[in-house]
């Protein structure tokens, strides 16, 4: 419930893999019984105008990912797609549809 509340809601069937401490074999018991239904309203941020500590407080992103992040903001003046974020050296692309839930680049 904690983990639910820091996202927001859950927003697809895949964040419950996420829970910390949470065997995926359950997970998969969860996912026959219990889906996603209604999506939370998230306001996602833009990545453009965002502050750090903004991008930090997203649960997939930890500070060296919010560093790197904002290194490749700052060389590229703007970030025109989300997709940029894969070129970042480092970028934890198993973890980028769950990234791209809470971010846009206006």
């Amino acid at each position: 419930i904690k983990y639910r509340n820091r996202l927001g809601g859950f927003l697809v069937n895949e964040q419950l893999y996420d829970v910390y401490y949470l065997d995926s074999i359950i997970a998969d018991k969860i996912l026959e019984r219990f889906q996603v239904l209604t999506r939370p309203k998230i306001q996602k941020l833009n990545l453009n105008e965002a502050s750090f500590k903004e991008v930090l407080s997203i649960v997939y992103i930890d500070y060296e990912l919010t560093k790197k992040i904002f290194d490749y903001r700052d060389e590229v003046a703007e970030i025109q797609s989300l997709e940029e974020l894969k070129q970042i050296e480092g970028f934890p692309l198993e973890k980028f549809d769950r990234i791209a839930l809470y971010l846009q680049a206006k």
